[in-house]
C-alpha cells in the first residue's frame, strides 16, 4: 500500500547492528550522502562501533551500545526515528522482536533479510504494520533487493509472464572474517527445508539438493548453481501471485565449495555436527584456518558426492584442496543474475538480465560492499519518496533504473559496471 502525499522529512536514522561487514557500509554511505540527518549506529559491540567509525563521522552520529534482550534500552534509543535500518542477524531470531518494537513506535523499519522464515513472518504483519500506518521494508540487500528488481525489469517486458528464476554467487573474497549470523545463514542455505513456488502454490524441497547450469554472466559464464532456501521465491509469487514458478539458484567459487558447505550443512542437519561445531569449522575456513577433523571429513564428503553426480571432477577438487593447503586464493568471481519466461506478442520468450561481475574497487567489489550499498540505495529511495505502509518488499515498490543509477553514483562507477542490458535468449 501507497499513500501519494510526501511525508514529512523526520532527521533520525537508527541503524541496528551498524558494526556489521555490510550494514557499516550501508550506514557510510547514508551519512555521506544524507549528512543532515541524525544517526544513532547501534551495535553490541561498543568497542567494534568505535573502531569502524573512528573519524568517518560528524558531529550528527552518535553511537550507542544497545543489546537486543534489552528491550527497554533499544526502545530508548530508537524513539523518534523515522526509519530503523536492521542489520542484526541472524534475522530468523531478530527480525521479528526489532518488528515488534517497530510497530509499537510507530516506525518504519528496513532489513537485508535473507532467511525464508522471518520474511514469511514478515509477510504475516502486513494487515497490522498497515493499520499502524508502519511500512516494513524487508529484504533490501543483494539477494533479496537486487535480484529482485534484476527480475522485474524482466518480467515487465513480457504480457504473460510464467516462471522467474533468481541467482546469485559468492566467489573467493580471501582471508575473511566470517561472522556468526552470515555462517549460520549458510548452514540454512546448505540443507534442510527449500521453500519454493511450483505450479502456483508454495511447495517444499531439500535445500542444495537441484541444480542447475545458469547464465550468470562475466568471468563465470554458465555455472552450475543449486536451488536455495532464500525469499525471493517467498515475495515475488506474493507481489506476482499468477507466476506459475519462482526458484532462487546460488552457489559459491570456486565449485568445490558448494560440496564443502552441502557436506557441513547436512552434517549440521542430520545432527552428526552442532551448529556451533558447523558454524565454528566454516569461520576458520574462511579465515585460512584448519578447522576440525570432524568439519573436514563431512566437508570432504560432499565435494566427492559432487565429483559423483559430474559436478566438477577429480581434477578439479585435487586443485581446490591443493590450495586450501597453502592458503591460496583465487581471483573473486561472483554475479547476480534473474531469468524469466513468459509470452510476448503471442510467442514464446526466455529473458535474462546480469549485474555487472564483481571486480576490485568498483561498486560490485565484495557481496559486503555490494549488499551494503544496495541497502543504503533502497533506503534513500524510501526516505525521498511518498509514504507506504505495510509489507514492502523490493519488488513492490522500488524502481529498478532509479535503483541502479544510486547504485551507480555510491559506487561511483559508470552504468554498465552496475547492470548489464536485458538479452533475450
Amino acid at each position: 500500500m501507497t499513500q501519494t502525499e510526501p511525508r514529512q522529512a523526520d532527521p533520525l536514522i537508527a541503524i541496528l547492528g551498524a558494526a556489521g561487514q555490510m550494514t557499516s557500509v550501508t550506514a557510510l554511505a547514508l551519512i555521506a550522502r544524507r549528512p543532515e540527518f541524525r544517526y544513532v549506529l547501534m551495535d553490541i559491540d561498543l568497542g567494534a562501533l568505535g573502531r569502524t567509525f573512528k573519524g568517518k563521522t560528524g558531529p550528527n552520529v552518535k553511537l550507542q551500545r544497545v543489546d537486543l534482550a534489552d528491550s527497554d534500552g533499544l526502545r530508548r534509543a530508537i524513539h523518534g526515528a523515522r526509519l530503523l535500518i536492521n542489520g542484526a542477524g541472524p534475522f530468523h531470531k531478530t527480525a521479528g522482536t526489532v518488528r515488534s518494537h517497530c510497530l509499537d513506535l510507530g516506525i518504519d523499519y528496513f532489513d537485508i533479510d535473507d532467511d525464508v522464515e522471518s520474511t514469511q513472518a514478515g509477510i504475516a504483519l502486513d494487515r497490522e504494520a498497515a493499520s499502524r500506518g508502519v511500512a516494513l521494508y524487508v529484504g533490501h540487500g543483494a539477494s533479496p533487493g537486487f535480484t529482485n528488481l534484476l527480475a522485474v525489469d524482466l518480467l515487465k517486458q513480457l504480457d504473460e509472464p510464467e516462471t522467474v528464476e533468481v541467482a546469485w554467487v559468492v566467489g573467493d573474497e580471501g582471508k575473511s572474517h566470517l561472522g556468526r549470523a552470515v555462517a549460520q545463514h549458510t548452514m540454512h542455505v546448505g540443507a534442510g527445508h527449500c521453500l519454493t513456488w511450483r505450479d502456483g502454490r508454495e511447495v517444499v524441497h531439500e535445500s542444495f539438493a537441484d541444480s542447475t547450469v545458469f547464465p550468470v554472466g562475466g568471468s563465470l559464464g554458465d555455472y552450475r548453481l543449486y536451488e536455495c532456501a532464500h525469499p525471493e521465491p517467498v515475495t515475488i509469487p506474493w507481489s506476482y501471485p499468477s507466476l506459475r514458478s519462482v526458484t532462487c539458484w546460488g552457489g559459491l567459487h570456486p565449485q568445490s565449495v558448494n560440496g564443502l558447505l552441502r557436506g557441513v550443512a547436512t552434517a549440521v542437519a542430520s545432527g552428526d555436527l552442532s551448529m556451533d561445531q558447523g558454524c565454528a569449522f566454516l569461520q576458520a575456513v574462511m579465515a585460512d584456518q584448519f578447522g576440525s577433523f570432524a568439519g573436514w571429513g563431512r566437508a570432504l564428503s560432499g565435494m566427492r558426492a559432487q565429483v559423483r553426480a559430474g559436478h566438477t571432477t577429480k581434477g578439479e577438487l585435487r586443485a581446490f584442496l591443493w590450495d586450501a593447503i597453502r592458503n591460496v586464493h583465487r581471483p573473486t568471481r561472483s554475479g547476480m543474475a534473474a531469468r524469466v519466461s513468459g509470452r510476448r506478442n503471442g510467442r514464446s520468450v526466455t529473458l535474462v538480465r546480469q549485474a555487472a561481475a564483481l571486480a576490485p574497487g568498483t561498486f560490485l567489489d565484495t557481496m559486503a560492499s555490494i549488499t551494503g550499498l544496495s541497502a543504503a540505495a533502497f533506503a534513500l529511495m524510501l526516505l525521498d519518496g511518498p509514504k507506504r505502509i505495510g509489507f514492502q518488499p523490493p519488488e513492490r515498490w522500488a524502481d529498478g533504473p532509479a535503483f541502479y543509477e544510486l547504485c551507480r553514483n555510491l559506487g561511483s562507477q559508470p552504468l554498465d559496471a552496475v547492470v548489464g542490458p536485458i538479452i533475450e535468449t
